[in-house]
């Protein structure tokens, strides 16, 4: 019965076939969801029909999800959300191209090809305001997120992020839900101490996302943190080589993101002197537009189905849910060290139980 399956792919677990103890004579446990719906203690069950042969999401209540038509399909659904994300590490794929609109076309692709598959999940999910099948929407956009763009050469940035990207970010956080502004810096605006030519480029080409909650731009021109906080810089300070970074913007809990010129790492300082958060936040800016972005689309995602719109669609299936499982694993992927310790921003804020994690 399980010929074809992997042992895991497009969030989903599989392990040895085992019958269904509330209909032993029918219905076979292929595996579970690797995420959990809210106060859950494991996934819910993927669930084979015996006598039909089609593939369900069960959580134990009186009403199921269609998964897939048979077992076939699961294998070629599963095949094809995982192909997606394979490909988004090559890059040479699609000719080196990435930005949302590659995002966009690799998703309407695999779901062309993902309704040829299984043509009965599917039906007419083409048309507007037709019911999705469970799971496997939101599946593949968390892995169509990795062709956002591709990781910079050795001299070069850490992501070689796109105007479209920005374009994209500001438009997601303009917290008066229009199209965004994004500002590009004027050469002779930036500070002499920014010698980092990638950085340099990125503040004059591609520019920075305003109006945002998460990350604000600081005015122009920029100053160092010694000239826009001296306050905070009268010689006890515990980091004060920050003295000659770059203010470059607002964080959350009233910070400001201070920019190393020479190199383009991203720091935030210690001012209420308890050692947090660390100093280090992300490798350059661009690996914070990337993670920006990356959040940003998920919290989009989980807005869509806020106010129990999830219910009110599937059964079983929680978009939310998955998508709080992968939330902290994506962005920390962009950038690994801005997880590697407790004391990290991104970890603290990812972690944070009052706020409810990065997508509350």
């Amino acid at each position: 019965m399980r010929e074809g399956l992997p042992a895991a792919g497009a969030f989903l677990e599989f392990g040895v076939v085992r019958p269904f103890p509330a209909d032993a004579e029918r219905l076979f446990v292929l595996g579970e969801t690797d995420y959990c719906t809210p106060f859950a203690a494991v996934g819910n069950l993927v669930l084979l029909d015996g006598t039909t042969g089609e593939v369900f999401l069960d959580n134990g209540g009186p009403r199921r999800d269609l998964l897939a038509s048979d077992l076939t399909a699961l294998a070629a659904l599963v095949r094809e959300v995982e192909a997606v994300a394979e490909a988004a590490r090559r890059p040479e794929a699609l000719d080196g191209r990435r930005g949302p609109a590659v995002v966009a076309e690799v998703v309407a692709g695999a779901e062309r090809r993902m309704r040829a598959i299984d043509p009965g999940l599917f039906g007419d999910g083409a048309r507007a305001g037709a019911t999705p099948p469970a799971h496997w929407g939101t599946a593949l956009l968390v892995h169509a997120l990795g062709w956002g763009a591709l990781p910079g050469g050795p001299d070069g940035p850490a992501y070689e992020v796109g105007p479209e990207l920005v374009a994209e970010l500001a438009a997601l956080t303009d917290e008066d839900d229009g199209p965004g502004r994004v500002h590009r810096f004027r050469p002779e605006h930036l500070p002499s101490a920014l010698v980092h030519e990638p950085t340099r480029r990125l503040l004059t080409e591609v520019g920075l996302p305003l109006g945002g909650a998460m990350f604000g731009v600081c005015d122009e021109p920029l100053a160092t943190m010694g000239e826009a906080y001296p306050e905070y810089f009268d010689g006890e300070e515990d980091r004060p080589y920050q003295r000659d970074f770059i203010a470059l913007g607002d964080w959350p809990t009233d910070l400001t993101i201070a920019l190393d010129g020479a190199t383009g790492r991203l720091e935030l300082p210690d001012w209420y002197d308890d050692g947090q958060p660390e100093a280090y936040l992300n490798r350059d800016l661009s690996a914070l537009l990337y993670a920006l972005w990356t959040y940003e689309r998920l919290r989009a995602e989980w807005d869509r189905w806020d106010y129990g719109r999830g219910r009110d669609t599937w059964a079983v299936f929680d978009p939310q849910s998955l998508l709080s499982t992968v939330v902290d694993r994506l962005v920390e992927a962009v950038d690994p060290e801005a997880f590697a310790s407790p004391g990290c921003s991104w970890r603290l804020l990812a972690e944070d139980g009052h706020m409810g994690g990065l997508l509350g």
